[in-house]
């Protein structure tokens, strides 16, 4: 099936996005690349999405695909679950099951609205607001500046403060809900993956739409797994470049650095599949325990070694790559605090403890 989508995206022309990843939902769904969705495994998702940066499109599609699994993907999987702290409400459950049944099978889309203009990744900067009216209806107020996904959503998931629990509910919202100002945005890297901004001022929606009472318990959690997907992705690109290089008859040193790309992204995608099994076994494990565990010095290095190559400029051959370096996770708030709990053991290394 993996053939099969290969074909669908080669079909459109190269500088095509807008339609490409709605238009290739059905072959994404053929190709079990939305399985991880519902009861389908991280590691086989990710043994497929690296694969897709070879393809027309690849990367733009597979950010789509990071997004849909990883975040919009894990909160409905966690309602469903009756996990401590999302919905109990039978209206909920049975909206939330329609909803992951369509896009398992290709057939919807659905986006998650947490950041805003000047929030700088910390929840306790959102201005989204959420409040519980007598009737037991949700009055929402949001504005978010970016959401993956968003342009073909058919609902969107919303984060909001409850001010007066000072909590982060996840709130969702059907596309044609009245009054929903929805703005297309355009990246110039990965563009197949379409973004919009939505706004709602005193949106009032049913109490069974609150899905998620506190998203700052998942934020951290669904941000590492989005983030390790992206790094299958980068792995596949980088794969993609060596493939494309290796053509011909190179000198020995541009075979030593194709090399050295080559062993950079295995080291880094089998890192990521011995994650991905630990996901697949546990459910209640935190990729945190195990992060960081190299994809930015990898990341990092792979770019100073694509920029060392005579004659070739990866700027302009795959612009796309750009992508990775867009969203580089060594900025994160979420890198910056366990790389400060991971320097605590560094000075402990070597030391015994006698018995």
């Amino acid at each position: 099936m993996m053939k099969e989508l290969r074909e669908k995206l080669s079909s459109f022309p190269p500088g095509e996005f807008r339609s490409v990843y709605k238009s290739s939902l059905p072959d994404i769904a053929k190709a079990g690349l939305l399985n991880a969705l519902k009861d389908g495994g991280f590691r086989a998702f990710h043994e497929k999405l690296i694969l897709i940066p070879s393809f027309p499109h690849g990367i733009g599609v597979g950010v789509g695909l990071m997004a849909q699994t990883n975040v919009a993907g894990k909160i409905l999987k966690l309602v469903l679950g009756s996990e401590e702290g999302a919905s109990i409400r039978e209206e909920s459950k049975s909206l939330v099951l329609e909803l992951q049944d369509r896009l398992v099978n290709g057939l919807g889309i659905l986006g998650l609205g947490v950041s805003e203009p000047g929030w700088m990744g910390k929840l306790t900067n959102l201005t989204s607001t959420a409040k519980v009216l007598l009737s037991g209806e949700i009055e929402l107020n949001f504005h978010k500046g970016f959401v993956t996904n968003g342009a073909d959503a058919e609902g969107y998931l919303v984060v909001a403060r409850e001010e007066e629990k000072n909590r982060f509910g996840v709130f969702f919202i059907p596309r044609d809900f009245p009054g929903l100002k929805i703005e297309e945005v355009y990246l110039d890297v990965a563009r197949e993956a379409t973004h919009c901004k939505i706004t709602g001022e005193n949106f009032k929606i049913p109490s069974h739409y609150h899905f998620i009472e506190d998203y700052s318990k998942l934020g951290a959690d669904i941000h590492l797994s989005e983030m390790l997907s992206a790094a299958v992705l980068f792995c596949g690109a980088i794969r993609k470049i060596v493939s494309d290089l290796s053509h011909g008859n190179e000198s020995r040193e541009r075979f030593s650095v194709l090399g050295k790309l080559w062993d950079l992204s295995g080291l880094l995608y089998g890192k990521c599949l011995e994650i991905s099994d630990k996901k697949d076994k546990d459910p209640n494990y935190k990729i945190e325990e195990d992060h960081p565990y190299g994809y930015e010095a990898i990341l990092d290095e792979c770019i100073s070694i694509l920029e060392s190559i005579p004659n070739f400029d990866h700027k302009k051959e795959y612009p796309d790559l750009g992508l990775f370096c867009t969203i580089h996770p060594a900025r994160s708030p979420v890198y910056i605090k366990n790389r400060l709990k991971q320097s605590k053991s560094w000075r402990k290394f070597g030391n015994f403890k006698e018995v």
